[in-house]
């Protein structure tokens, strides 16, 4: 300590009663007496005390501020730069500066570091704790040796989700000069969102349940075009539906009914079955319980937050699943070339390619023994937070060149004995133009097979989709069922022949339809002709009363012509016989008529044939 804090401790330590002397005090440690009185009245400041007072937080909050930022990191909640300016700013009420964050690390990088971090969820990092484990694990013991539980008793079972068209991130080789200039750094997806679950079971003794596949369909109806690459010989699969493409309470206990309890009763026969899942509401719920408690059935239920560690599915199976299925449709991409969409009817045939490479003897064992139940041994799981784990070395991938599947080798074999010399450039020549070639050959026919595979696909999506005849749930399954293979095989072969008694109805139609026609234009035809015969018909009695009518013109102009000529007879006057006797006898004589008196001319009447009509005298 410097003499003057020295100095000025003890003045501090003095008394008030006691007489302080500056002057000998300063003496007594060889200061001058005025810096010493300065310092001691508040005066003046020591260097340190200024530099210390200019910064934006002192010793003791920047102290303070520290050991604050410890308890954080051990929380789990390290700090930001804001985080970090915000709690300054907190203890001072003042706003930082830009730098000052990065000043205050760099003064204190004996204790703090920033660097990236990533991030975990908070549930999952309180369920890692080596002492709730070994509570999970002595209680299963404790279940496992009481009913004598075998590895042939013990099953997982838990859900696994597909958006069917989305393919993760994998590394990809480019064309350096496209991914240079920026032309092309993503590769194509599908893009299709659609939700389909897959329900898993594995049995400790490296066996596998049948899945079961639940498709998002609001109507609750099975398409046909969803199972058309299904084949119950080749495949065990169930099917079912929901409005969400999740699993809900009833698909849960028909799943346990249908699937469950029909392929492992035999195994255990009078004995018991294990069944470890995790805490979802489909499976903890009264009608699943009483079940499982009526048909000999124990659950086990993870821990909260930790199936990521202690699942086995989780650990050993949904990853290779993923993955595989993630393979299977960067295929299906790269065959299709990006011509056609994917569907949910192509879904089954990437999915059962990956179900096979996935949920194999050896990765269903794996699972069990890296999560400590088969084996029973907890410490495997429990000595993962006591020392890190050795990273799992990467699976060698294979170096088998595309050209082990053609006759290349045959063809350089036998070139050999023709060329003799092979060091000559010509014969290298040929050599590498016979690679060049056979390897352009074989691009070409994969990619030929690709889009024979896209063509017949596209052909079957131009059938129309249609729910295959199932039988419904009953309102005492609660609305969910799980059909299984041979329904699904008698519901096509049902179709099949609902299709064909269509096809033939529908052919009885068209041939009615096609006699109907027939007859119809045969009718049209007859109607035709007895139109035709109705005109000439008709154009005939035209021409008859055309002929009539000129027939009766002629006639009448005869009979004007005969009237006229009788009027000529009758008007010229005939001599009368007896004119004389009756002359003779008359005594008076009448005078004859004057030759200015008319004479009236009697009236000649003819029929309808023109002649004349002679009346009596009488009348005349």
């Amino acid at each position: 300590m410097a003499p003057i804090d020295l100095a000025l401790e003890e003045l501090r330590s003095l008394k008030q009663e006691e007489n302080i002397n500056i002057t000998k005090i300063a003496e007594k440690y060889g200061i001058n007496r005025s810096t010493l009185s300065r310092r001691f009245n508040g005066v003046t400041r020591s260097k340190e005390a200024g530099y210390n007072n200019q910064q934006f937080l002192n010793n003791e909050q920047s102290n303070t501020l520290v050991k604050w930022v410890n308890q954080l990191t051990e929380r789990g909640l390290p700090p930001t730069r804001q985080t970090l300016a915000n709690l300054a700013k907190d203890i001072t009420g003042v706003e930082p500066g830009k730098s000052w964050p990065s000043r205050w690390l760099k003064k204190h990088s004996d204790e703090l570091i920033y660097r990236y971090s990533t991030g975990l969820d908070i549930d999952r990092q309180r369920a890692d704790s080596a002492s709730r484990y070994e509570k999970y694990f002595a209680n299963l013991r404790a279940k496992i040796e009481k009913y004598n539980l075998q590895p042939d008793q013990i099953y997982n079972m838990d859900e696994k989700g597909f958006m069917i068209g989305v393919s993760k991130k994998r590394k990809r080789i480019f064309s350096r000069s496209a991914y240079e200039q920026g032309k092309q750094r993503q590769h194509l997806q599908d893009g299709n969102r659609e939700w389909i679950t897959t329900i898993g079971c594995i049995c400790a003794n490296g066996t596998a349940l049948s899945p079961g596949l639940i498709y998002m369909a609001k109507t609750g109806l099975i398409q046909s075009s969803w199972v058309e690459d299904f084949d119950p010989k080749e495949h065990a699969c169930f099917f079912a539906s929901s409005e969400t493409g999740w699993t809900n309470n009833e698909l849960g206990l028909e799943w346990l009914k249908s699937i469950f309890d029909r392929e492992t009763k035999h195994k255990a026969s009078r004995g018991w079955r294990l069944l470890i899942l995790d805490g979802h509401g489909s499976h903890i719920n009264m009608k699943f319980l009483d079940y499982c408690d009526q048909n000999r059935i124990l659950l086990a239920q993870f821990p909260a937050h930790a199936t990521h560690t202690l699942q086995p599915l989780d650990v050993a199976l949904f990853g290779p699943l993923s993955y595989h299925y993630g393979v299977a449709l960067d295929q299906f991409m790269y065959e299709s070339e990006g011509f056609t969409r994917l569907r949910k009817r192509d879904f089954f045939g990437l999915f059962w390619k990956a179900w096979g490479k996935a949920f194999t003897e050896r990765n269903i064992k794996s699972g069990f023994r890296s999560t400590g139940l088969s084996p029973f041994d907890p410490d495997i799981v429990i000595r993962k937070f006591i020392k890190k784990p050795n990273s799992r070395p990467q699976s060698s991938k294979s170096t088998a060149s595309i050209f082990e599947a053609k006759d290349w080798r045959p063809m350089r074999a036998a070139m050999e004995e023709i060329i003799n010399d092979s060091y000559d450039k010509k014969a290298k020549k040929i050599k590498n133009t016979m690679y060049a070639f056979s390897t352009h050959l074989i691009l070409l026919e994969e990619r030929c097979k690709g889009l024979e595979r896209t063509l017949i696909n596209v052909q079957k999506r131009t059938n129309k989709k249609k729910p295959l005849l199932l039988d419904m749930p009953s309102e005492n399954d609660g609305g969910a069922i799980f059909w299984s293979p041979q329904k699904i095989q008698s519901a096509r072969d049902l179709l099949h022949q609902k299709d064909e008694e269509a096809a033939q109805e529908q052919a009885r139609k068209d041939d009615k339809k096609c006699q109907q026609r027939l007859a119809k234009a045969a009718k049209e035809k007859e109607r035709v002709e007895k139109a035709q015969i109705r005109q000439q018909q008709r154009e005939q009695r035209q021409q008859e009363a055309t002929e009539k009518e000129r027939l009766r013109a002629e006639q009448k102009l005869a009979k004007a012509a005969d009237l006229q000529l009788q009027k000529g007879v009758l008007a010229t006057p005939k001599p009368r016989k007896k004119q004389r006797h009756q002359i003779s006898q008359q005594s008076p004589t009448k005078n004859p008529p004057t030759p200015h008196e008319e004479v009236v001319e009697e009236a000649i009447y003819t029929n309808r044939r023109g002649r004349p009509i002679r009346l009596p005298v009488r009348f005349r």
